[in-house]
């Protein structure tokens, strides 16, 4: 099975979007929200490769809703080689000075930033205009579920600043042989008729990450045969992964 990301319109459109505003506009703030599975952390893998390591240093974190600012202050210190003080204004004036200094630009990536708590947004930001000579040493990223916007959108003054703003929501029905294709070797990629490939698409609601272990479900239904899947066999399949 092909394991990178399939490259479908809205996951590209996203990517060549955020890799402009990153490196050709250099803008200091982007946003990327997606409902579950639609593909957000495959991107930001992709996205890191199109990135010039000589000039960026990406800091991502997994899970940003357990981060607190005092821990993204160290991460960004320890990154730069910093000795870290047990006082937190301490660490980040060490931080802020060492970035004046500093040759890369730092990336912060917060993943599930829909749960970010606020002491650490508020923090993120402050490093971000931290330089006065609008070098843009570090640039933020917020990566989460679509009511990250509306969270943010709480915050006129930081939401204005945002003027990247990007949404994947995965695939169109027309992409999904192509989809299959893509990840399943034949004769397993060509076995369901245009009822079976609705049903798996629209229980699926096109998000590549529900679609791959469903449509396994659906194979490991059939059994041993080779031939087309019944309809029929589809929706039990489905039904009952997602009763599993």
């Amino acid at each position: 099975m092909n394991r990178s990301p399939f490259p479908f319109r809205d996951f590209v459109r996203a990517k060549d979007n955020l890799v402009e505003a990153i490196v050709e506009l250099d803008e200091a703030y982007a946003v990327l929200t997606g409902d579950t599975g639609t593909g957000k952390t495959a991107l930001l893998r992709e996205l890191r490769t199109q990135l010039d390591r000589a000039r960026h240093r990406v800091l991502y974190f997994a899970e940003a809703r357990k981060l607190g600012a005092a821990g993204l202050v160290k991460v960004v210190g320890e990154s730069l080689g910093l000795r870290m003080s047990m006082h937190h204004s301490v660490s980040r004036d060490r931080v802020l000075r060492a970035l004046a200094n500093e040759s890369h630009t730092i990336l912060l990536w917060l993943d599930e930033a829909h749960d970010l708590p606020e002491e650490t947004l508020v923090e993120a930001r402050a490093l971000v205009e931290s330089d006065l000579d609008g070098a843009r040493r570090v640039k933020l990223l917020l990566v989460g579920l679509p009511r990250l916007c509306t969270s943010l959108q709480a915050q006129p003054s930081l939401w204005r600043r945002i003027t990247t703003r990007e949404e994947i929501t995965g695939l169109v029905f027309d992409e999904m042989q192509a989809f299959l294709d893509h990840h399943f070797a034949a004769p397993h990629n060509k076995r369901l008729c245009e009822r079976g490939m609705t049903a798996l698409f629209e229980r699926a609601k096109g998000a590549p990450g529900l679609l791959l272990p469903m449509y396994r479900a659906v194979l490991g239904r059939a059994g041993a045969s080779k031939g087309k899947i019944e309809p029929e066999q589809v929706e039990d399949a489905l039904e009952r992964w997602e009763l599993a």
